[in-house]
């Protein structure tokens, strides 16, 4: 080998040595992540996704910054997150009323509710609740469903619109128990308050967060919840179940991703929600809204329970022959 040729590979070597290294993948994550809400701010989803935010940020390290895309009963804002890339820097706060009603009550949705989702933990939930006025003659559920077969078509009940929970729920209510009670549709939760309020309606169902306020100032008597037990919220309000009626129905929100994430991210955005669910500023947060901080067995059993639910309450509205058309 002559001097030159030595003197070249020498310099190659020498090259190589020095060369800087690739930079290493930064761990997850390493900037701010953002939390679409499809809902609009300042409602019941918005909120408790802001006290989830709030705590998820110093556990994973980075700002977790909450963004409202509302429009279209929530499809708007979880389409972009589902076209976002799944690398855990976009994720979506779920509401139940979107990934199980809606398959069933929209025509040609734009993507799959569970499947086009990466289910990562369930973080809240919280029962329905029958309320009546406290001027209403009904002290129980027995005596609501005794005057509604005493009565066919004379009871009535309200609901924020056709395709509503209240409404789909109400309407079980109805196949359960075999009576026959009156659908009155308003516009929003407020107005149906109102109307209960006003004794417009015999009755009504409604997530308990949002009629939490009159039951506790005495305007409204809360004869049963839908959870499968009682809620730490409202102690002395039975169940459904405890009332004859063979009725559990839970309101849920949950954290979600764009398909096909990495399973070491979801793992590590699981954990961190099982830190949440444990932080007793949470727990108090989220009761004094009148749901119970949550998690899930695993990402794998909130996308089993998803499908269930959306499948159970499939069945629901097709034999209530319930459209949202």
């Amino acid at each position: 080998m002559t001097t030159q040729k030595l003197g070249w590979l020498l310099a190659v070597a020498m090259m190589a040595l020095t060369a800087p290294m690739p930079a290493q993948a930064q761990p997850y994550p390493a900037r701010t992540i953002k939390l679409m809400v499809p809902w609009p701010a300042g409602g019941a989803t918005d909120n408790v996704a802001r006290v989830v935010a709030q705590k998820l940020a110093p556990i994973l390290g980075q700002p977790v910054v909450v963004e409202n895309r509302a429009g279209a009963t929530g499809t708007i804002g979880t389409q972009l997150v589902i076209q976002s890339p799944p690398d855990g820097y976009t994720l979506v706060f779920m509401a139940a009323s979107l990934h199980t009603f809606s398959p069933h009550l929209m025509k040609d949705m734009a993507f799959d509710t569970v499947a086009d989702i990466t289910p990562i933990s369930m973080s809240v939930l919280f029962p329905y609740v029958l309320a009546v006025s406290t001027d209403s003659p009904y002290k129980n559920v027995t005596d609501l469903i005794r005057a509604a077969k005493a009565q066919p078509g004379k009871l009535t009940y309200g609901s924020f619109g056709i395709g509503s929970g209240p409404n789909i729920v109400t309407e079980l209510f109805k196949q359960q128990t075999g009576t026959d009670i009156l659908h009155v549709p308003y516009k929003g939760g407020s107005q149906l308050t109102a109307g209960l309020l006003g004794n417009e309606v015999s009755m009504m169902f409604d997530s308990l967060p949002s009629p939490l306020g009159q039951i506790r100032g005495g305007k409204f008597r809360a004869l049963a919840v839908t959870g499968g037990e009682r809620s730490p919220v409202v102690p002395d309000v039975p169940t459904l179940k405890e009332s004859g009626v063979n009725i559990e129905a839970i309101i849920w929100l949950g954290l979600g991703g764009p398909p096909k994430m990495s399973p070491d991210i979801v793992s590590k955005l699981f954990e961190a929600m099982k830190q949440v669910a444990r932080d007793v500023e949470v727990q108090k947060r989220i009761s004094d809204m009148g749901a119970q901080a949550t998690v899930s067995a695993s990402p794998q059993q909130f996308r089993e329970f998803m499908l269930a639910e959306r499948e159970r309450w499939g069945r629901v509205i097709r034999d209530a022959k319930i459209s949202s058309d």
